[in-house]
């Protein structure tokens, strides 16, 4: 039986440590490019994030 590749993995401490980590450097006024090269992960996760920081802005 194939598995279910949409169904989400829960989030792990590392994914939560990194996710808070971007919002850190975010709100230090990094931009979109350095927080990558910096927490190591991909840019559309960077993005997700950072586009609500902006907002609040």
């Amino acid at each position: 039986m194939p598995k279910d590749k949409n169904k989400k993995q829960p989030a792990t401490i590392e994914d939560l440590l990194r996710d808070q980590l971007i919002v850190q450097l975010g709100l230090a006024g990094l931009t979109q490019h350095q927080i990558r090269e910096i927490v190591g992960v991909d840019i559309h996760r960077v993005n997700r994030i950072v586009k609500y920081l902006n907002k609040t802005k």
